[in-house]
């Protein structure tokens, strides 16, 4: 009906984050370029093992206010063979554990060999042109978190 046709007609994708972090922050990005306005507040829904990931390491990299951020998980029933235990293992040992060490995922191996894999043709986002104002943050590569007076928000 007519609430789906208006949410189609306000849905964007956001086509080349390679990794949770790049699609927070690349999305951010899009919000604005669709918009021309930085969101307000950010919802993210996704598996709740990766709860943790965006809201305590993501999130906070690019000094986005707890206070505007939500994360809704939601998982998959245990009938369809999804194993939590498992995802959650996995998350901690592949996914979380890197980035608290390397909050950009640019200095650790694990992280650049996925993003390198995850673009065979490498391709390069454009948000350095359409995004100015986030330009340090997207070129941001350190262990230290970014000066909040470093990020438009």
């Amino acid at each position: 009906g007519r609430a789906s046709s208006t949410v189609r007609a306000r849905a964007i994708a956001e086509e080349f984050a390679t990794d949770s972090f790049q699609n927070l922050m690349f999305s951010i990005c899009r919000f604005k370029e669709d918009t021309g306005h930085y969101p307000r507040r950010i919802t993210v829904v996704s598996y709740s093992f990766k709860k943790r990931r965006f809201e305590e390491l993501h999130a906070a990299a690019i000094q986005w206010p707890s206070s505007k951020f939500d994360y809704v998980g939601i998982d998959p029933d245990a009938s369809t063979g999804f194993d939590l235990v498992a995802s959650s293992e996995g998350e901690r040992t592949n996914s979380a554990l890197p980035f608290e060490s390397d909050p950009y995922g640019c200095n650790s191996q694990i992280l650049q060999d996925k993003r390198k894999q995850r673009n065979p043709f490498s391709r390069t986002p454009p948000y350095e042109l359409t995004c100015p104002e986030m330009r340090e943050l997207l070129k941001w590569c350190s262990t230290n978190i970014i000066p909040s007076s470093k990020v438009p928000w």
